[in-house]
């Protein structure tokens, strides 16, 4: 397959992307000497223009949505949405480096597979949205990464919706087309911005410092692209799994019992989607699966006041149902992004100074530090299964709990 478009390179300014991998740190050297040693040399201002950063990136003739959120984006002028089918992708040209006939578990993702075309190589995401192990082969792609600064990246060549390209735009670019990020953040090499659509439906763009341009690209979405005949005549009405939640009268004593103040609102996990919807949460449907099968898990987000919640929900009546009549496994809140108040046993909050959070004696945890954003996490466990646990940050700086997560499968 050819991959370089013809005619027009693009020439930009200067700027850059990506958050979980770190980068070699490889510096474009661009000559300054303006005077040649011989009259037979190239012409030395043609020669400096050639090496500018940006320069020669190939122009495409592609169609994709303005809209970053529906996942299109195109390779060599190919275009893809995520998810898509481990078949399509590998009749666009591209070679899995692993075994194929491989099993991946249900409803569950392999992160950073490595595809090759040629000289060039990208990671993927592959997922199993299903109930039973499929092989590789039958897998989707959902996520898709590339970082221009290795070797096997320089050369893959991607647009993105809103006429944003790879390796050629800056972040001021990405902004006037995309809007605010979610975060934003700034390491010694790279810019990251990060948006976001729902739970596991995110985009984080990397931009080298040096330079300005978007050297780092990181898309994944995790949802599931099938519906069937099944989901069509999910159960809406309250299921019996839902008509017996008991919601909680106060405050629990313990964090084994998973009970959560939530927005000033007392639940116990794991909680249904319409108990919190009757407490003025609303289901965002565009980001929400519309129904989930039997037994089996989905994502939802909830909106409140200009706030956002991610959540993943279980289905747990054994016949389809929809989103409303799942149960949302995890409620968390932090001083940051989500900023939905949160309380757990203990009178434990957000802003409760560390030695009082410490002094409530909650029980056993496992510490953990998180130097960069000066954080220390303490993880209370309720199993040694360690899939249900209480989860509170405290900010090494400020001495204050910061953030606290509550999970129960």
């Amino acid at each position: 397959m050819k991959r370089y478009g013809k005619g027009l390179a693009v020439l930009t300014a200067v700027g850059v992307l990506w958050m979980l991998s770190g980068c070699e740190n490889r510096k474009q050297e661009i000559p300054i000497t303006t005077v040649s040693q011989s009259t037979e040399d190239e012409d030395p201002e043609d020669t400096m223009e050639e090496n500018l950063p940006g320069e020669g990136i190939p122009v495409y003739d592609v169609s994709l949505s303005d809209e970053l959120s529906s996942f299109e984006f195109a390779v060599w002028g190919v275009t893809y949405q995520l998810p898509l089918t481990y078949e399509e992708f590998i009749r666009n040209g591209w070679s899995y480096q692993g075994d194929d006939q491989a099993s991946v578990s249900p409803q569950s993702y392999l992160e950073n597979e490595t595809f090759t075309m040629e000289d060039s190589a990208v990671t993927v995401d592959l997922m199993n949205p299903e109930a039973s192990e499929l092989p590789v082969s039958q897998c989707y792609i959902a996520g898709f990464h590339v970082d221009a600064e290795t070797e096997e990246g320089k050369t893959v060549y991607v647009d993105l919706p809103g006429k944003i390209v790879f390796q050629n735009s800056l972040e001021g670019d990405v902004i006037a087309a995309y809007g605010a990020p979610k975060d934003r953040y700034e390491q010694e090499q790279y810019l990251f911005l990060t948006y976001e659509f729902g739970m596991n439906r995110t985009v984080q763009l990397g931009f080298d410092n040096q330079t300005g341009l978007l050297m780092q690209l990181n898309l994944r979405n995790l949802k599931n692209p099938n519906r069937d005949t099944e989901l069509e005549h999910a159960i809406s009405g309250k299921t019996p799994e839902v008509e017996a939640y008991q919601a909680p009268d106060g405050p629990g004593t313990d964090l084994s019992e998973f009970i959560v103040s939530y927005d000033g609102v007392y639940y116990r996990l794991p909680v249904p989607v319409a108990e919190l919807v009757d407490h003025g949460w609303e289901i965002n449907r565009k980001e929400s699966d519309e129904a989930v099968k039997g037994l089996q898990y989905g994502y939802v987000t909830l909106e409140k006041d200009g706030r956002r919640l991610f959540g993943n929900v279980r289905n747990d009546s054994s016949e389809a149902v929809t989103v409303n009549n799942c149960f949302i496994t995890a409620l968390y809140g932090d001083m940051d992004t989500t900023k939905v108040p949160i309380t757990v046993a203990g009178n434990i909050t957000l802003g409760t100074p560390e030695e009082v959070f410490l002094a409530a004696d909650l029980g056993e945890y496992r510490k953990t530090e998180d130097a960069e954003n000066q954080k220390e996490i303490y993880t209370f466990y309720a199993d040694e299964t360690e899939e249900n646990y209480t989860e509170i940050s405290v900010d090494t700086a400020l001495g204050l709990v910061r953030g606290i997560r509550v999970v129960k499968q």
